[in-house]
């Protein structure tokens, strides 16, 4: 299936296009915020919006194929009242600025801050509600990587005004651990390789790379280089929730103007072009409703979201990406949009081609239970106007469909153990409720043990005697007690204790190899000794940590009664031993 991303300002008449200058304005409906799980904001330093237009050829041609604001305001002049203000809506300074209640005073200018704020902020706010953070702020490290490194700290271009986080008291405190969040930007690469960036990420750039000290094209240039490859993640791809805002502290000289703002990801409107008047906390509530907080700091809560960079999207609540499921998979999905009236919703399997399901005509929201094939899919859930019938949004979602039944993790086949056998495994039903879960030995004809009522999972330990034994592990029905599936595995059962292979009881040359393992079902091994009895000496000894050995002795000719042992961590105690006569003839060298 080709999967049809429409867009709704080239196919819908529900707007109206204004020429206002050099500028085309969309003026149309607007759609809320939509929640994204990455939302990254990248603030760049003292550079107007016709500089921008001028001199960042990468940024702006991101902003025209997404969105950008022709109106938007810095708050204050000097860089890091402006960073507080996307931060906690204020510039915490009476002198430069009408502080919004119910913010305070603290002394802060451009440069600085007299004391720690202690305002409620965006990471106060993500903290309390467990919200993963991190600011990603080149030449942290060689600066000397501390909450307090001050501006051009040991000759670098890191500077601290640029950095938002570290003048609140929940970074300087280390509340919830903020101090461990700020890091060094040679982080942010291995974090988005590892698929481990956190849902909120700042990139401060430093003074070389950020427009301060080297201007806008050196900016652009360190945008185009480390931008590409986070835009190429799965959540700002088609049917992704991924929301990148750029935007600049002041205009030129670090003066309070129009400046340029974007608006990345695949929920923003393409072309979207707003002439709204926008400030920093419009920036700092948008981001807030992306994040699903509902507390705003300062301005932010007087401030209006930038709903008009959005038209529509579909949001799934089921099932969860990279959710592994039975055969039976819940669907579960509500479409917004704008500027179309929605005809229904369609899922289809994009490895396929197929469609799934479909809504009633008239609906935008879809709850149905697929049937799914054992194997990793594609769900693509989209919105179809009504009228045309033309894909709007989507998303896509992708899960690992695993077959029902019994799935034994241990013991593993063909094992050869001690005498007590952890048991551990799952059982899934989709079209069934599990009561429990039951162990047998086959062998034996005995039941071992069962899960707790309502349970689909078992972890636990048997004590089996020595020899073959196939166990059993089977889900029985709620209400039915009858039998659903089973698994089994093929184990040996040697016992605990100590087994030595060589040397074998007999006679033996001056040169004596002994090799042995040991098996503690319920106890750790710190190592094996061996002792030469018939002379009262101990031979030699394993590595610690290590449950068997194989090490050569010299021994006198003579009758000689080997003991290995295995020594227990922690007490050190003589767990097992095994003993072994043997008649040494020849003269030892």
């Amino acid at each position: 299936m080709r999967i049809r991303r429409a867009h709704p300002i080239a196919t819908l008449s529900l707007f109206a296009t204004i020429l206002l200058g050099p500028f085309f304005v969309h003026i149309q409906a607007q759609a809320p915020v939509p929640r994204s799980s990455h939302v990254v904001l990248i603030m760049e330093e003292n550079t107007s919006f016709d500089t921008t237009l001028a001199q960042m050829p990468w940024l702006t041609s991101q902003g025209a194929a997404n969105g950008y604001a022709t109106n938007f305001t810095s708050n204050t002049t000097g860089s890091l009242m402006d960073y507080l203000w996307v931060a906690s809506g204020s510039c915490h300074a009476a002198v430069n600025c009408v502080l919004p209640p119910p913010t305070h005073d603290f002394g802060c200018t451009g440069n600085t801050c007299a004391a720690s704020i202690t305002d409620d902020n965006i990471f106060r706010e993500m903290n309390n509600r467990g919200i993963s953070w991190k600011v990603y702020a080149q030449s942290y490290a060689a600066a000397g990587g501390t909450v307090t490194t001050p501006d051009n700290a040991k000759a670098t271009h890191y500077y601290r005004r640029h950095n938002g986080a570290v003048w609140y008291s929940d970074v300087l405190s280390n509340i919830a651990g903020s101090q461990a969040k700020i890091v060094d930007f040679s982080q942010f690469a291995v974090d988005l390789a590892n698929n481990a960036l956190p849902q909120f990420t700042i990139i401060a750039p430093d003074g070389l790379n950020d427009g301060h000290d080297a201007g806008a094209a050196a900016a652009d240039t360190f945008l185009k280089a480390n931008l590409p490859a986070l835009l190429a993640k799965p959540y700002f791809q088609p049917g992704g929730d991924g929301l990148l805002i750029i935007t600049f502290d002041n205009g030129n000289a670090d003066i309070a103007g129009t400046v340029y703002t974007a608006l990345i990801g695949p929920n923003v409107t393409p072309h979207t072009i707003s002439n709204t008047p926008y400030k920093h906390e419009n920036t700092l509530r948008t981001m807030l409703d992306a994040l699903g907080i509902s507390t705003y700091p300062g301005a932010s809560a007087g401030a209006a979201p930038m709903k008009d960079f959005f038209s529509g999207y579909v949001s799934v609540t089921l099932p969860a990406q990279n959710a592994v499921t039975g055969t039976q998979v819940a669907v579960n999905a509500t479409a917004t949009e704008a500027l179309a009236q929605i005809f229904q919703i369609q899922v289809w399997d994009r490895g396929t081609g197929q469609k799934l399901a479909e809504s009633a005509p008239g609906t935008s929201t879809f709850q149905q239970t697929l049937t799914l094939l054992p194997g990793t899919h594609q769900l693509v859930i989209e919105d179809i106007a009504a009228g045309n019938f033309q894909a709007l949004h989507n998303s896509v979602v992708t899960v690992t469909v695993q077959a029902d039944g019994v799935n034994i993790t241990s013991p593993p086949a063909s094992a050869t153990l001690g005498s007590a056998v952890q048991v551990s495994a799952t059982a899934r039903e989709s079209a069934a409720q599990i009561y429990q879960l039951q162990v047998w030995d086959s062998t034996t004809g005995a039941k071992l043990g069962e899960s707790a009522a309502g349970t689909s999972s078992i972890n636990q330990t048997y004590t089996l005697a020595p020899g073959a034994h196939q166990l059993v592990v089977e889900d029985l029905s709620a209400g039915t007690f009858s039998l659903l599936h089973q698994s089994m595995v093929n184990i040996n059962v040697q016992g605990d204790g100590v087994f030595v292979s060589a040397p074998l009881a007999g006679s033996s040359g001056p040169q004596v190899l002994v090799s042995a393992t040991a098996r503690e079902s319920t106890a750790s091994i710190y190592h094996l000794q061996v002792w030469d009895d018939t002379a009262g000496v101990k031979l030699g000894q394993s590595a610690p940590g290590t449950s068997s050995i194989s090490q050569t002795y010299t021994l006198a000719p003579g009758t000689h009664r080997l003991i290995v042992e295995d020594i227990s961590t922690g007490t050190f105690a003589a767990l097992h031993k095994t003993s072994v006569v043997i008649n040494v003839v020849g003269a030892a060298q």
